[in-house]
């Protein structure tokens, strides 16, 4: 239903803040992190745009869902000031590209899980997935949006 393969993925550095609660609402959380990387001029240092997401929507309540709004900043450039840094471990995953709207997320997801991965002969591991933004929302109409989801593999 959706393309998916099997990508190695080196470690990334990214900066950021924490949100706590359903994960459609973190767009308000992605506007200060802009926000914050332009006063701090950090935008040309940026490599792209990540939401990692260390709960299963699954099995956890959406007002307990946790994630981070990021950007993958490149090593030699500080970390801009009232951001978190953390880092995006390397390994194997699998990775589903999508082309649509946000609210298209959750159902990809599921499908990864529950047929791509699988599909691949391979199992998810126990470790936080994200999603790799390609296209900037403000000037990409909804179905136009082109997102990657990476799903760590055992």
């Amino acid at each position: 239903m959706y393309p998916v393969f099997i990508r190695d993925v080196p470690a990334h550095r990214l900066v950021g803040l924490a949100h706590l609660g359903p994960y459609p609402q973190i767009g308000a959380v992605f506007e200060k992190l802009g926000q914050r990387l332009g006063d701090a001029a950090a935008w040309p240092a940026v490599r792209g745009m990540v939401m990692v997401s260390y709960s299963d929507p699954e099995t956890t309540p959406e007002a307990e869902l946790q994630s981070f709004a990021a950007a993958m900043l490149d090593p030699a450039h500080p970390c801009p000031e009232g951001l978190e840094e953390r880092s995006l471990a390397a390994g194997r995953y699998a990775v589903l590209e999508l082309t649509g709207p946000f609210e298209e997320l959750p159902r990809a997801w599921g499908w990864l899980y529950g047929e791509g991965i699988p599909g691949l002969g391979e199992a998810a591991a126990p470790a936080p997935c994200f999603e790799v933004y390609l296209s900037d929302p403000s000037t990409t109409a909804p179905g136009d949006l082109r997102t990657d989801l990476y799903a760590p593999l055992a």
